[in-house]
């Protein structure tokens, strides 16, 4: 409890007020229509049902959100961060069986995972997966590991499945049901496999021609057709860009540090450590010594990852965030080797965490410092409270260098370490990243302007060359009450819009519909009511009484 409490913590911290950027301005945004609209199958926008998820996670920040009567920031994430709470609640209860010492220094490099703690203080319906993903494990280990008469997990599996296709779509149950089967399949229990997957397989089957037949219900056969396209056949051929079988490995170096690198090394040194004690048919010198509860815990953790690993690298549309089912395994691999170091690999992997790890407030201190650099250099409008976070940061690596005291033992020592490194890079997290992002990507005051002019002069407004899923739900985030805009995307459909109304265009396209309606000569626009920074570009606001010449 104390984990998951300071976790909670610790993961909405400073959100009340927050703009929504980025990927969760869709999701804020399904919100604020059920809100608006009421509860519906599918999430909503612009009136319309939406085909990508189902409304699961909506309907949780919904709730969150009907004691304030409107969704903010915190309430959105709220069920995201008390998800990733007790996904490290789980974490350590299930590591602390085996060593309290590995529990603890585990959830700490959960922390330590760049996109483990950016989701968790966002809204991430894979986060939610991650959670249900260790709680199916959770039910199997220790089901596993009770004497006869033991309950079996199987139904509450089978319910954790269904909610995961509830939040996640098909994804929510081929996931936990390869994480499982992977721990049964590492532990010899192949009868197992298939008690537990194939009724998976038939509850997969069941729940999507449910999904289907009430997406006929929400939207009709073209709506049917979109969620197929969005949940199956879009994923598994989607844009080739990302290189098959090598964009996680290489990808997540970065969007998954400090536990991922880490992780690669420490599975490939267990796993072949654990050989001996497989017993695969086809390993006939399997041996009969105990296997030693730690590394067998870490092997089982090598599996989840690299099956994770592989499934999702088959798929050709491939996002960081679809890794996150696997961070408690990198965390659990990347700690392992605070509590055994019984061969060079092992070893020398200790030794260069922990003086990383040790250093990581002096190297976040010369992070910002940078940071402040760059942005006075491109002439960034970034204002960070760096004097704060400064001082936080050198208290910190005070406290880490006050550890190497020989009075201490070497477990206490590794703990006050690594406790202190996920604090600063916490602290950088929300005192730099954040406000860093939210102010470079802000949209609010862009927005608020544009609205007061139809306020106080009101008429449509059009947008011209804009993504429905793109600016537009940025735009639509920012908007209290009903928005539904005009859409459209060539010179020729100014003609047949009715005037008088606003029009919203970048610069960048209103340089390209120019040239293309009259050549060598400039459209005639009228001076723009409001122009500013929207998004990552420039973008002009003008009110049009007529068609332009």
């Amino acid at each position: 409890m104390a984990v998951a409490a300071i976790a909670l913590l610790l993961f909405t911290f400073a959100l009340w007020g927050q703009e929504f950027v980025g990927f969760e301005t869709r999701f804020a945004v399904f919100a604020k229509e059920m809100l608006r609209l009421g509860v519906s199958i599918f999430p909503r926008t612009y009136g319309e049902p939406y085909p990508d998820y189902p409304a699961t996670s909506t309907l949780l920040i919904w709730l969150g959100s009907l004691p304030l009567g409107e969704v903010n920031k915190f309430t959105a994430v709220l069920p995201t961060a008390m998800a990733s709470a007790l996904s490290l609640a789980l974490s350590y209860r299930l590591l602390s069986g085996v060593s309290r010492q590995w529990a603890f220094v585990a959830v700490c490099f959960s922390l330590l995972t760049a996109t483990f703690l950016a989701e968790a203080r966002s809204i991430s319906l894979d986060q939610m997966l991650a959670t249900i993903t260790l709680a199916c494990f959770v039910l199997v280990y220790r089901d596993g590991n009770q004497t006869i008469g033991a309950t079996r997990p199987l139904p509450w599996l089978l319910a954790l499945f269904v909610l995961g296709f509830a939040i996640r779509g098909p994804m929510g149950i081929v996931i936990p049901v390869g994480v499982v089967c992977s721990y049964y399949a590492l532990s010899n229990q192949w009868r197992a496999v298939f008690k537990v997957g194939l009724p998976a397989l038939a509850l997969l089957i069941a729940c999507w021609f449910v999904l289907l037949h009430l997406a006929r219900i929400e939207g009709g056969e073209d709506f049917v057709k979109d969620v197929i396209r969005m949940q199956v056949t879009g994923r598994l051929s989607g844009s080739a860009d990302a290189l098959p079988g090598y964009y996680y490995l290489l990808n997540s170096l970065a969007n998954f540090a400090l536990s991922f690198p880490a992780a690669l090394i420490v599975s490939v040194s267990v796993l072949s450590t654990s050989l001996p004690y497989l017993q695969f048919p086809w390993l006939r010198k399997a041996s009969t010594a105990t296997w030693d509860p730690a590394l067998r815990m870490a092997a089982l953790m090598a599996a989840w990852l690299l099956l994770i690993l592989i499934g999702l690298s088959i798929p050709e549309t491939k996002k960081a965030r679809y890794l996150l089912p696997a961070v408690p395994a990198m965390a659990a691999l990347a700690s392992y080797v605070f509590v055994d170091q019984g061969n060079k690999a092992l070893s020398i992997v200790y030794q260069l965490l922990q003086k990383l790890l040790l250093a990581l407030p002096a190297l976040l201190i010369a992070l910002v410092l940078f940071a402040q650099h760059y942005a006075r250099k491109q002439q960034l409008g970034v204002d960070i409270n760096a004097g704060l976070l400064l001082s936080l940061l050198a208290g910190a690596q005070l406290v880490s260098l006050l550890a190497l005291r020989r009075t201490l033992t070497r477990a206490r020592r590794d703990q006050i370490i690594v406790a202190v490194a996920a604090f600063a890079f916490w602290l950088s997290n929300v005192y730099l990243r954040e406000p860093a992002e939210l102010q470079l990507h802000s949209a609010r005051p862009f927005v608020e302007a544009v609205e007061e002019l139809r306020r106080v002069n009101p008429a449509p407004l059009v947008l011209y060359g804009i993504n429905k899923d793109g600016p537009a739900i940025i735009y639509h985030v920012n908007v209290a009450g009903e928005f539904k805009p005009q859409f459209i995307s060539q010179a020729e459909q100014l003609a047949s819009l009715r005037y008088p109304l606003y029009l919203l265009i970048s610069d960048k396209a209103g340089k390209s519909l120019a040239g293309a309606s009259s050549g060598d000569a400039a459209l005639e626009w009228p001076q723009p009511v409001w122009r500013g920074l929207f998004r990552d570009g420039a973008y002009s606001v003008y009110y049009l009484q007529r068609p332009p010449p």
